[in-house]
């Protein structure tokens, strides 16, 4: 029973570790849970240098608020862009999973809003979003 009980808790344990402190200094170049906090910031300024990146800390959640251009610089270029008004849809793929963005004109410029991630395997989003970091890093996995 104690096993049990561990099982459950311990993703739970997971994921408050990885809510972070919301951002607080009403800065406009850094919106709360951005990239920047588990990507740093040379994620966002096209470093050669790869953001050491584990599978499992990658949260999809934090590219809402994100520019094209920053999206672009942490997930690379999308295999699929549609403009559906008033959003305009980004895909990107790996072999495990296909992220969705949605994004909207916020303010005279477009911002992620949405995001849906989806795959015909049980993989979460934490290790999607890794995957496909990885793979716009150039640690190639195949989309197929």
């Amino acid at each position: 029973m104690r096993l049990v009980r561990y099982a459950v808790l311990a993703p739970l344990a997971f994921l408050v570790a990885c809510g972070g402190a919301p951002n607080t200094s009403g800065s406009p170049g850094q919106t709360a849970g951005s990239v920047f906090d588990f990507f740093g910031a040379d994620a966002l300024r096209g470093s050669d240098q790869q953001a050491a990146v584990p599978s499992t800390g990658a949260d999809p959640n934090r590219l809402k608020g994100l520019s094209p251009l920053q999206v672009r610089s942490v997930l690379g270029k999308p295999v699929f862009t549609r403009r559906d008004a008033p959003a305009e849809i980004w895909q990107y793929r790996s072999r495990a999973c296909t992220l969705d963005l949605f994004l909207y004109d916020e303010g005279g410029s477009q911002t992620v809003a949405h995001y849906a991630v989806r795959s015909q395997q049980q993989v979460n989003e934490s290790q999607c979003m890794g995957e496909l970091v990885g793979k716009s890093k150039g640690e190639g996995v195949p989309t197929s």
